[in-house]
């Protein structure tokens, strides 16, 4: 009986904890309420190319290490996924900009493919052949969506969302 609480309690919290952690990780604090969306969105395409940096940095012989950062980049990358599917992007699908549209269904899609290698990653140890392999096809397609969004869609959201309506979005983020 305690062990079902004490499991139950573990899960409600966990969202809170990893909120915690994306905050502790950026430097942020979870009372930082009034970023724009697509400062926050920025800010997190940063810290996880930071993270890739140091993935590549590794040697070949820090297997583990090189298994724990990508494991790290996957939890940040499912929950940023997330919160974009959620908040941001309902937010820009209405946008004028056909070309900003086009880039939040093709921001969709390309979030199944990173969703996809990431389960592909995760039974495989940092030793493995194609981990480094999978990994750099990872990296290859978050850089590529991050650019996207940075220079096509944020900017058009800036300007036909406004300031305001983006730092309501940033609120709702950091919830």
């Amino acid at each position: 009986m305690k062990r079902e609480a004490s499991r139950s309690s573990r899960s409600s919290s966990s969202t809170g904890i990893l909120s915690r952690v994306i905050s502790a990780v950026s430097g942020r604090s979870e009372e930082e309420g009034d970023e724009k969306a697509t400062d926050l969105l920025k800010s997190e395409h940063d810290e996880v190319r930071a993270l890739f940096k140091q993935f590549e940095k590794a040697s070949d012989g820090a297997t583990a290490a090189k298994k724990r950062t990508i494991d790290t980049i996957s939890r940040m990358l499912e929950v940023h996924a997330e919160m974009e599917e959620k908040v941001f992007y309902p937010a820009c699908q209405n946008l004028d900009d056909e070309d900003a549209q086009r880039i939040v269904a093709e921001s969709k899609e390309e979030h199944q493919i990173v969703k996809r290698l990431i389960k592909e990653l995760e039974p495989l140890s940092g030793s493995d052949e194609r981990f480094t392999a999978k990994a750099t096809v990872l990296k290859e397609s978050v850089d590529h969506h991050a650019g996207e969004e940075e220079s096509d869609l944020f900017p058009v959201a800036e300007s036909e969302l406004g300031d305001d309506r983006l730092r309501e979005l940033g609120r709702r983020w950091r919830r």
